[in-house]
């Protein structure tokens, strides 16, 4: 199953000069263009879609309703958030927000504020919401600020970055109410979220136009709660940014540029195809040719877009339930010593997470564990054939000379600690087996000098040495009553 969208940011529908009228109406027989090739899944318009506070008017909502037109939606399939050209200002607001911005510590003053001060921030978008209620036939939530939308193939996070929005040089200060997008982000369901949903986190101005501490408290909830891609636009200029020095869950960070032609911004928008099976992401740059009046791949924006198109693999949509094919060991034959080098591998990765404490005492005969765990005969052939490499694990266990005594745990502690989490899941060994080689591969696949076919087939001998010489599959599956 694929999902297929496009961004569009940066309006500003009433600047107008020759070439942005030309651009504006090529862009739609464009995206009419885009969509016989494959249809659209939704549209986000990530903000300023008003010039410097200007009146939403018919021209605008006609206009967009082209773009709804031409990619085949409708308004329950459009996800429109402001942008700081969305405001409207005045002295009330601006010296409200230098109160707010002088104090000790900003971001917690915006979360205290009382509800006349809150009122005098949100007013601010006023024109926007009225105009969001007039064309979305719904009213945006502007005491929540942030909101949630949530379906069967993708979920949006959309972030309102402009509360504090008021002055030229604001980036690197904005502030979101912690509070207000904590709330939000929260109804999130976590657990469906691991599964083959994508969910993607919007907003006007780009993270690194919020204040720092709060821009990683909000990457941290972006992390917790499987954020895949955050999309903005306000610097009219595109760009993208893997986040994956801190994250446990690194997400792609797209900016869009803008649509409208002048000597600061570039005509640009996004669009975005997503495998929901296997992770695999096509990112298309498409851009404005001024000269010869025509839009086409940007492959401009660095050697990663150099064929017009960004590749990228979210991780946490790769198939979480190998099929029976994927199950069967890849032909390639293991190199005892690559093995080793593997297993010193996997114990530094491990390390660096976390430092376990076990014994491996604990052994039940084999062949009852698999009698009670309703183990197949396949399972039980492979077992045997993975057990020869058990002496290549025991002589690592077995001298200080590949791993520290303090390490030696790591890997039966992940393995054991992955079967007491999905051991209950499933109804025999073979699945549960199946589970836990699929998560671990997923968390070190990315990290470990190895093909993935030796990563996946390296840690099921690993699982199949724990189960020999731990306490797992010990559980009766056959007492089950259904």
């Amino acid at each position: 199953m694929k999902v297929r969208f496009l961004q569009i940011s940066d309006l500003h529908f009433q600047f107008q000069n020759y070439d942005t009228i030309v651009m504006r109406d090529k862009l739609l027989d464009f995206i009419d263009d885009l969509k016989k090739e494959s249809d659209f899944d939704f549209l986000l318009l990530t903000g300023d879609i008003a010039h410097r506070g200007d009146v939403y008017n018919e021209d605008i909502k006609e206009y967009l309703n082209g773009i709804i037109k031409s990619m085949g939606l409708n308004k329950n399939n459009v996800h429109l958030i402001p942008g700081n050209h969305d405001i409207s200002r005045d002295m009330t607001r601006t010296l409200l927000i230098e109160s707010i911005m002088k104090s000790p510590n900003p971001s917690e003053r915006v979360d205290i504020l009382d509800q006349k001060a809150t009122n005098i921030l949100v007013e601010g978008q006023r024109k926007f919401f009225d105009f969001y209620k007039d064309f979305m036939g719904v009213n945006y939530p502007e005491e929540d600020l942030h909101f949630l939308y949530q379906s069967e193939k993708y979920n949006v996070l959309s972030i309102n970055t402009c509360l504090l929005s008021d002055r030229q040089g604001e980036e690197g200060t904005l502030l979101t109410s912690q509070i207000k997008f904590y709330k939000a982000i929260r109804k999130m369901n976590k657990e469906k979220n691991k599964g083959e949903v994508l969910n993607i986190a919007i907003g006007h101005h780009t993270l690194g136009c919020i204040e720092p501490s709060e821009r990683e408290s909000i990457k941290a909830h972006l992390d917790d709660y499987f954020i895949d891609i955050y999309l903005a636009g306000h610097v009219h200029d595109s760009s993208f940014n893997i986040t994956a020095n801190i994250n446990e869950n690194p997400f792609l960070e797209l900016v869009s540029g803008a649509i409208i032609k002048d000597d600061y911004a570039t005509p640009e928008f996004i669009a975005v195809d997503v495998d929901l099976d296997n992770g695999d992401t096509e990112v298309t740059y498409y851009v404005w040719n001024t000269e010869y009046k025509y839009w086409t791949k940007n492959n401009q924006g660095g050697r990663r877009l150099k064929e017009g198109k960004l590749n990228y693999k979210i991780s946490r949509l790769e198939k979480r339930n190998l099929t029976e094919k994927e199950i069967e060991d890849s032909d390639e034959e293991i190199d005892e010593d690559e093995f080793k080098s593997f297993i010193i591998d996997f114990h530094e990765f491990k390390e660096s997470y976390q430092t376990f404490n076990s014994n491996l005492d604990n052994k039940i005969g084999l062949d009852k564990k698999f009698f009670d765990m309703k183990s197949g005969e396949t399972f039980k052939r492979k077992f045997d054939s993975y057990s020869e490499y058990f002496g290549v694990i025991n002589h690592i266990m077995g001298s200080t000379s590949y791993v520290s005594a303090d390490k030696k745990d790591l890997i039966a502690e992940t393995i054991v600690e992955k079967y007491l989490e999905y051991h209950n899941q499933f109804n025999n060994g073979d699945e549960i087996f199946v589970k836990i080689v699929n998560e671990i591969y997923l968390e070190c696949h990315a990290f470990l000098p190895y093909s993935k076919a030796l990563i996946k087939k390296y840690i099921k001998i690993l699982t199949c040495w724990c189960i020999y010489e731990c306490e797992i599959f010990n559980d009766n599956k056959r007492s089950v009553i259904k």
